[in-house]
């Protein structure tokens, strides 16, 4: 009976809100929603009720109105009203900020609402990976992103993409090292052909971006030393810039020119 009444009290609502919009504009009647905190008062005990009646209507809301003004009650909606009558609705959270980040464009207030929900469920690794998300897609803030699906990797049930993610983050950032060893625990790790696979290449790329980029730094500092460039690679171990000349991760030797002072690979990997 109790959710009867909050239905139609909803609904009642609902009827005012949209007959006002039409005197106020298309967002302005949003004013008049109550909080979370005020509803949670009036609600006799079925907030989440409540908070799913809200939540559908929000559905309905952002899916059958045109764009605009609209979105500047998000948080109004999924922070201040129905993630505050059930702050364990992790499906609100997800979808507040798929629209305040797709389609509001406003991904730091997207972000801010996950981490809420981060905070209000604890077990559940879907919440930081949306952030890591939008950290990584919108905001490409790479290192924001690698923290975020690092505490995802810590929740139960955490699905394996998450680690590829969380390793790809360093690559991203320039700390190939980093990544490199993340791919390897992976490599070490993995339960399928598929994924053996994805890190094997992953570990072979980064090895060969990492050589290249020691033995670039390798041959400038013989350089400045000795006022030219060496005549090959073996004087760099000979001049005690290097301890050993690296071969890619097929055993093939770098290609060095001389003239030039520039490295690269061989392109193309070894059958195995």
């Amino acid at each position: 009976m109790v959710a009867a009444v909050a239905l139609g009290g909803a609904l009642f609502a609902q009827g005012r809100l949209e007959s006002s919009a039409q005197v106020r504009g298309d967002s302005d009647h949003l004013l008049y929603l109550p909080s979370g905190r005020l509803l949670k008062v009036l609600d006799l005990g079925y907030s989440e009720v409540l908070a799913d009646l809200v939540y559908l209507w929000s559905i309905q809301y952002y899916g059958n109105y045109p764009g605009g003004v609209r979105y500047d009650y998000l948080l109004q909606i999924y922070d201040r009203v129905i993630t505050e009558l059930d702050p364990r609705f992790a499906d609100a959270y997800v979808l507040g900020a798929a629209i305040l980040s797709v389609e509001a464009h406003r991904p730091e207030d997207a972000i801010r609402l996950l981490d809420k929900g981060v905070r209000a469920n604890p077990e559940d690794w879907m919440l930081p990976f949306e952030a890591g998300f939008v950290a990584y897609h919108d905001l490409h803030d790479y290192p924001r992103a690698a923290a975020y699906f690092a505490t995802a990797i810590e929740r139960p049930g955490v699905h394996p993409v998450v680690r590829r993610f969380h390793a790809e983050m360093f690559n991203r950032a320039g700390d190939r090292e980093t990544s490199r060893r993340y791919w390897e625990e992976i490599l070490r790790t993995a339960d399928t052909d598929y994924l053996r696979g994805v890190a094997a290449r992953h570990v072979h790329d980064l090895t060969v971006e990492i050589d290249l980029a020691h033995l670039r730094q390798a041959i400038a500092e013989f350089s400045r030393v000795h006022g030219s460039n060496p005549a090959d690679l073996r004087d760099l171990v000979r001049g005690g810039v290097l301890r050993v000349v690296p071969v890619d991760p097929d055993g093939r030797p770098y290609v060095y020119d001389r003239a030039t002072g520039s490295i690269a690979r061989v392109r193309g990997r070894s059958a195995p």
